[in-house]
């Protein structure tokens, strides 16, 4: 713009027009990071799968039970977790089966960069764990050998869970992801609060598969049903059809189920026990 024109915007009848263009202007930006602090990323963890070498069985539940537990303690306290997960397997177990064990790491917001050797270095430090990063990898390699680790969002939760609950993971392919999760939102949410009141189940999540994907993953979601018991798995809620009727006195369960199947393919379905939980402070 060259100089006299400049001066002409500044002209009479001109400034008050500036003036509330600027103040319009600090609004909008005033709005925006308003509205970015409301979306701010949340419910990403990584679900990290694990074998444990046969003949290491007893030496890596020592471990996990004294360095891994006092490192992840420190990072959950830190902030850089929310909360921290061991899962055992019950079902399948042994040789045949994927994971022994899983580990869940749940961030406070956005996932943060993996460890290198000098970050997990200063960490362990922190923690008081006397061990160098380099020495820690090596300890975990020689007891374990990592299958996967996945990254997940956590769309939906209901309850809670503790030490020595059971997950039963629904492994699911959707077709179509956003109404598939507006779908478990609608239909079953109401359900897991309902049977989280009465105690017949402890919780319940729907977790969206954010890395790796394309459409060769085998899924991309899971649905965690929380139990408080080994037996409250197997012993069903005579109350079932009343809890259905007051939740959805418009929705036939035969039909609501026959939506599902239209929305995603049922996979494996898998049974955990929570080993270890460090959660954050609310």
């Amino acid at each position: 713009m060259s100089g006299r024109a400049f001066d002409q915007a500044e002209g009479p009848g001109k400034r008050g027009s500036r003036e509330s263009l600027f103040v319009c202007a600090a609004l909008v930006a005033a709005f925006s990071a308003v509205l970015a602090a409301q979306q701010a990323p949340t419910g990403y963890h990584s679900v990290a799968c694990i074998k444990v070498k046969a003949e290491n069985n007893s030496e890596f539940r020592k471990w996990s039970a004294g360095d891994v537990h006092t490192f992840a303690h420190s990072r959950v306290d830190g902030g850089a977790l929310s909360s921290w997960i061991l899962l055992r397997a019950v079902i399948p177990a042994g040789t045949s089966a994927e994971c022994d064990y899983v580990i869940v790491s749940m961030y406070p917001g956005a996932p943060p960069k993996p460890l290198d050797v000098d970050d997990l270095d200063a960490a362990l430090k922190k923690a008081g764990v006397a061990m160098t990063g380099q020495q820690y990898v090596d300890r975990r390699t020689s007891l374990t050998t990592l299958v996967s680790n996945n990254m997940f969002q956590n769309r939906a939760s209901v309850g809670s869970f503790k030490t020595g609950d059971y997950f039963v993971v629904n492994y699911m392919k959707a077709l179509n992801m956003e109404d598939y999760v507006a779908w478990e939102k609608k239909a079953w949410q109401p359900m897991a609060e309902a049977m989280a009141k009465d105690n017949s189940r402890s919780g319940w999540s729907v977790n969206t598969l954010v890395f790796p994907g394309g459409t060769d993953v085998k899924f991309n979601a899971v649905t965690v049903d929380v139990y408080p018991t080994w037996e409250s798995i197997f012993n069903g809620n005579e109350h079932f059809y009343d809890m259905w009727r007051k939740a959805h006195p418009d929705m036939e369960l035969g039909t609501t189920f026959e939506q599902y199947d239209k929305l995603r393919h049922q996979g494996d379905i898998d049974v955990f026990v929570v080993q270890d939980y460090i959660a954050g402070s609310k």
